[in-house]
């Protein structure tokens, strides 16, 4: 997700599925790299050439921009990873989520 924030929509986020259609079993075994919990992303700088593909995909896009399969408006966040995360996973989890907001607060006003 951060990629794609950072590339200002050139890179997109695949949808992450673990389906398996083959009818023979199989392993997955995925890999994230996060930035840190604190970071805030800022845009990368690009070529002439791939802001002009950025630029393009953007415009196909129409006015509100690209809104991912989870509904998401990536272009428009403004944060840090770790407000995005926990945003992403309070969707599937809102219990974990608040765990990690209570545990955060409490890191941040040196409790913990």
């Amino acid at each position: 997700d951060m990629l794609e924030v950072m590339t200002a929509g050139l890179y997109r986020s695949t949808p992450h599925r673990a389906r398996n259609t083959s009818g023979q079993p199989r392993l997955s075994f995925p890999f994230f790299f996060d930035p840190a919990w604190d970071a805030r992303p800022t845009c990368v700088p690009l070529t002439p050439q791939l802001q002009l593909q950025a630029l393009k995909a953007r415009h196909a896009d129409g006015a509100e921009g690209y809104r991912r399969w989870d509904g998401a408006l990536l272009q428009r966040f403004r944060g840090t990873y770790g407000e995005h995360l926990v945003g992403k996973v309070a969707k599937v989890f809102p219990e974990l989520a608040g765990q990690q907001l209570a545990v955060s607060s409490a890191d941040s006003l040196g409790l913990a």
